[in-house]
């Protein structure tokens, strides 16, 4: 119900990539990646190059296709996988010992997280990526308890679409496999080897599945500058793998419900003294990282307290679970580490506060969970409206700026990315890049300025004709680098949605000279 309003919010961010892939798969089904694409970098690179891995995501996106690349199809699309993967926490929360309304609220925890219902308002892969781990590892749990074939293959079934959805979750493995074992004392670990590989044979076939998917669907005609060599134009570093870090970890308490409830939960069980340390450590690291300190360290110390009372209490569940949420720490090593990278770990970190319930006071269940739930709406509303305020931005550009200069049979251009190339392309614009063929005097390039295309960096034989920016009466932005939110992308800030109207994107129009 709370997605519904949306169905007609346009594409953004990614999105284009991942609909040019459908698009291909439609005329190539096995090669879903062999086509030439301008995105990021502003040069004409393979698919394949810009694009490693998650060649199931334009196969899920086929029906949109097929429906002339409706907005509310592919919306629709999401929809269903997310309901999916609501259905799949509760049901591997039950697996796991919870009771009905236990599994309940962590499926109302996983609905309602701010990070998962933004996502949602994309067609990107994050929430079908949620989806395949959620019922890989419910089969894993069942193969554990019931040692059927049947559920050992549809584990290495649903494992494996999750990997071949974001490549990251094959970390998935780990977690999978501590759930097979008998405990997690020594001894019980070495009896737990004495039926490798039966025991672990979905841990086994799932790499090997992934890899030969891989190979069956490799672009045959591999071209043009490899992505490494693009990435390294990017900032990179300690410096880079710090700030992903502290993404990673600000995102469990911004919009994931972990550390928030956590600490409200075991405030009684570890002295306050911890958390006065770890206040302490965050002032001292804001003045090198700033607020992102704060929620840092509070998540990291979460993190670390779900670990040590795990092999306290010898808990193999909790600490599957916590394997579970660190199937993103992988991706501190890329260019960026938003919080939809941590959608796959969504359901672990709502069954792990909902297991604290019998413990707890029921006082605080009472109050904190209603609150909890009505704030991740709140916020996840919040940033539905900041990402279709930002995508429509964009489509209306096309139609006010582009459409009209094609109209006259000028020949134009666009320098910009997200959903503006989306429907750019669509109007009959070309994209430019840094190479040639190159706009020639006379031609029209249209510069989105919010998506900083590096071609508009370098350009200078121009005339600008005009100035447009895009304002809009919505209550914040979720792309701001002025503000620092950055849900898309932590190097525009850390903040997933932050408060604010008025310009939204501003778009220049030039003359090529």
């Amino acid at each position: 119900m709370l997605l519904l309003p949306f169905l007609n919010t346009p594409f953004t961010i990614d999105d284009p990539l991942y609909l040019n892939e459908a698009r291909q798969v439609l005329t190539d089904p096995l090669h879903p990646q062999a086509f030439n694409v301008v995105w990021s970098t502003d040069l004409n690179l393979r698919a394949s190059q810009i694009l490693p891995g998650g060649i199931l995501v334009p196969y899920l996106l086929v029906p949109t296709a097929l429906l002339g690349y409706a907005e509310w199809a592919g919306h629709l699309t999401q929809i269903l996988l997310l309901l999916g993967a609501i259905f799949g926490t509760a049901l591997a929360a039950l697996r796991l010992g919870l009771d009905r309304r236990q599994a309940t609220t962590a499926a109302i925890l996983t609905a309602a997280c701010p990070a998962v219902l933004g996502m949602a308002g994309t067609v990107m892969p994050d929430i079908p990526a949620m989806l395949f781990t959620v019922l890989g590892m419910e089969r894993i749990i069942v193969w554990r308890d019931e040692r059927r074939w049947h559920q050992a293959f549809m584990a290495t079934l649903w494992l494996t679409c999750a990997t071949l959805t974001r490549t990251h979750t094959l970390i998935a493995l780990a977690p999978a496999g501590i759930f097979l074992l008998d405990g997690i004392t020594p001894a019980e670990i070495r009896s737990s080897f004495r039926r490798f590989p039966s025991r672990f044979l979905p841990i086994v076939l799932t790499p090997l599945a992934f890899f030969l998917a891989n190979v069956l669907t490799a672009d045959p005609e591999p071209g043009g500058e490899n992505i490494l060599m693009t990435m390294t134009k990017l900032p990179g570093g300690v410096r880079l793998i710090v700030e992903n870090g502290c993404a990673f970890l600000a995102h469990w308490l911004l919009v994931i419900p972990l550390t928030i409830p956590w600490i409200a939960l075991r405030l009684r069980a570890r002295p306050s003294k911890y958390l006065l340390a770890g206040l302490l450590v965050a002032s001292a690291l804001s003045l090198r990282l700033g607020w992102v300190a704060f929620p840092a360290v509070a998540s990291l110390l979460v993190l670390a307290d779900i670990l040590w009372d795990a092999i306290e209490r010898r808990d193999r569940v909790q600490l599957a679970l916590w394997v579970w949420l660190l199937l993103a720490v992988p991706v501190v090593f890329y260019v960026q580490l938003p919080s939809k990278y941590l959608l796959p770990s969504v359901p672990a970190a709502a069954i792990l506060v909902v297991r604290l319930i019998p413990a707890a006071s029921r006082a605080t269940v009472r109050w904190m969970f209603p609150a909890l739930a009505a704030a991740e709406v709140i916020l996840g509303l919040l940033i539905l409206l900041g990402v279709r305020d930002l995508a429509q931005t964009q489509r209306q550009a096309v139609e006010t700026l582009i459409r009209p200069h094609i109209a006259m049979g000028q020949r134009v251009w666009f320098a910009g990315h997200w959903g503006f190339q989306w429907y750019a392309e669509d109007a009959g614009a070309e994209p430019v890049t840094r190479r040639p063929p190159l706009p020639q005097p006379g031609d029209i390039i249209v510069v989105s300025e919010a998506d900083y295309p590096l071609f508009a960096q370098d350009w200078t034989a121009r005339t600008v004709l005009d100035r447009v920016p895009y304002t809009s009466d919505s209550v914040g932005r979720i792309m701001d680098l002025a503000a620092g939110a950055g849900f898309f992308s932590n190097r525009f800030g850390y903040l997933p949605w932050a408060p604010g109207a008025g310009e939204a994107n501003r778009f220049e129009v030039w003359r090529v000279e």
